[in-house]
């Protein structure tokens, strides 16, 4: 099944810098990512998304749960989820409720522009 190229890729995310990267990276890479910074907003795009990033220091529960809930609804949606390199135990935990790939915060960064060309291509070539 072809995506259609407005299916965006939804980001939680709750700081401004981060916000700005991830959009002016977005826009030059030509792939389409809707910004969110409440869990439950994202739960309600969730059937359009192409792909999910998810911020794990927007209030630690939530996000958690909502990579649980967005693997439960869409397992084979693709959750990249992103977190200070120190938190050796939330990475853990969030690979345990369904993150196909958790990378500390610098990593994400550095291979930004990568991350959603992959995630916008993904679905495309599925």
């Amino acid at each position: 099944m072809v995506a259609p190229l407005t299916q965006p890729i939804i980001a939680l995310v709750s700081d401004l810098i981060f916000e700005s990267k991830i959009a002016a990276t977005a826009k030059q890479a030509g792939v389409l990512v809707h910004i969110e910074r409440r869990p439950e907003a994202v739960l309600d795009s969730l059937s359009e998304a192409r792909g999910l990033i998810v911020d794990m220091s927007v209030s630690t529960g939530s996000a958690l749960q909502l990579v649980r809930d967005a693997k439960a609804a869409r397992p084979q949606l693709p959750v990249l989820a992103f977190l200070a390199h120190v938190e050796v135990e939330l990475a853990k935990q969030t690979r345990e409720a369904g993150a196909d790939e958790v990378l500390p915060r610098s990593e994400f960064t550095a291979r930004l522009a990568e991350i959603l060309e992959t995630l916008g291509a993904s679905v495309r070539e599925s």
